[in-house]
């Protein structure tokens, strides 16, 4: 009999499973559009940084797919991609845009009213409805603010806010960290003789792809945010990022 051979066998096994390949991470693929700041055209800022916080590196790697808005919402809505950010909840905190939203918020959007006091008066969030509206594509903002119908649509905050200098528009409603990043750019922009007056902040989501992988990224990043949160990990995390609020989840 071979006594030998259980011997080989046992060591065959523990070298294959020292020199095994390592498991690869899963790929997590995100559209979004560059927002200064947030999600910059090199792939940094506070939501870069958040997501990786968020996702295990060990476990998740992070790829980017920068475009416009519209265009990153469709590209998940078609499953193509996983997730997208920046979805508000106007209607349903569990779906919209037949995407599946994050179980909690994860930031907050400061909606601001930019307009041009030489010719429009002080704006009123009930009395918006009077006012020839403009704001960024595929934002919804009517929704946000119980406005009836959609106002102008435009590509970019340029767009916007040459609009309201050329009064083809009364206000252009824009984010206002997001106007913020505009405006100190790298090629500094001047909002004279504009001006600004906030009107509400607006909860924020992740959207997920409807879909097996969708749901999967959906429940780790459930998971993860609020353990983060009740360690107090998330809060620490939020203070290094001035331009992002953490949501209270008490």
């Amino acid at each position: 009999m071979n006594y030998h051979l259980p011997f080989m066998l046992f060591c065959f096994f523990v070298t294959q499973t020292i020199f095994a390949e390592p498991k690869q991470p899963v790929e997590l693929h995100i559209s979004a559009p560059v927002w200064p700041g947030f999600t910059n055209a090199d792939s940094t800022g506070a939501y870069v940084d958040l997501f990786r916080f968020i996702y295990p590196k060990d476990q998740i790697e992070l790829t980017w797919h920068l475009t416009n808005y519209s265009r990153a919402i469709a590209l998940v809505q078609q499953g193509k991609h996983h997730l997208v950010p920046g979805l508000s909840a106007p209607v349903s905190p569990q779906q919209h845009k037949a995407l599946l939203l994050s179980a909690y918020p994860f930031d907050s959007d400061l909606i601001v009213a930019i307009y041009n006091p030489s010719h429009t008066a002080t704006p009123e969030l009930s009395q918006l409805q009077q006012y020839k509206l403009a704001w960024d594509l595929a934002y919804d903002l009517h929704l946000v603010l119980g406005l009836k119908e959609k106002g102008y649509e435009v590509p970019d905050i340029k767009q916007g806010l040459e609009l309201v200098k050329n009064r083809r528009v009364d206000i252009y409603l824009a984010e206002k960290s997001e106007l913020l990043q505009y405006l100190q750019g790298e090629s500094p922009v001047k909002l004279q003789p504009l001006i600004y007056r906030e009107l509400l902040r607006d909860p924020i989501y992740l959207g997920f792809a409807d879909n097996d992988e969708g749901r999967k990224f959906k429940r780790l990043w459930d998971q993860r945010f609020i353990d983060l949160y009740k360690s107090g990990q998330l809060k620490t995390f939020y203070r290094n990022y001035p331009q992002l609020t953490l949501p209270k989840l008490d």
